[in-house]
């Protein structure tokens, strides 16, 4: 590999100098390093940005499972029922407690499900009490309706889940309905 060398004349001393063109100046490398901390600045941005709209994308869809997985465990847990417990159960409130009693093998089980600081709670018999949604889905109404007839009782449900997006807080609303299966036959 050869060098490529500038000679040049001293004007004081009279003799040549060989001055090599290897290398950056401290100018140069500091332009770079800055070219260098803008491209990475706007990459962080960019990253930022598409990470926000990936949460955004996949919250919605989330929620969705999170709603249609509660409506559903609900209504298979009311349908298993013998009998709702009304005197512990808070019909029509924004968080409402649905109790009531399964028999199983002979054995009867009160069951319940509540809303605790905007998490839905399921509990069952004297056990600590089960979170069934996430703590990032805020549940801002859990309302129950009795609905008696001659013929059976059910229980209509109404769910509603708030949660983050990008620009705002979102809510969608989920709603069940459930006959006893015990109460008509």
């Amino acid at each position: 590999m050869k060098i490529k060398t500038l000679h040049t004349m001293d004007s004081r001393s009279g003799r040549n100098d060989m001055l090599r063109t290897k290398g950056f100046t401290l100018l140069e490398l500091l332009i770079y390093i800055g070219g260098l901390l803008a491209i990475g600045t706007v990459m962080v941005m960019i990253i930022i940005q598409f990470y926000g709209l990936y949460k955004e994308i996949i919250s919605i869809p989330r929620a969705d499972r999170v709603g249609l997985s509660l409506v559903d465990q609900i209504t298979k847990e009311i349908r298993s029922a013998d009998q709702i417990d009304a005197l512990n159960s808070q019909f029509s409130t924004t968080t409402g407690v649905f109790d009531f009693d399964s028999v199983v093998s002979g054995v009867t089980t009160s069951k319940k499900f509540f809303v605790q600081n905007g998490i839905v709670k399921y509990q069952e018999g004297s056990n600590d009490a089960v979170s069934l949604s996430p703590k990032d889905l805020y549940v801002s109404n859990f309302n129950f309706t009795l609905v008696s007839t001659s013929v059976s009782e059910a229980v209509r449900f109404n769910l509603e889940l708030q949660f983050k997006t990008r620009n705002a807080t979102e809510t969608k609303a989920y709603t069940g309905f459930a006959i006893l299966r015990e109460s008509y036959e």
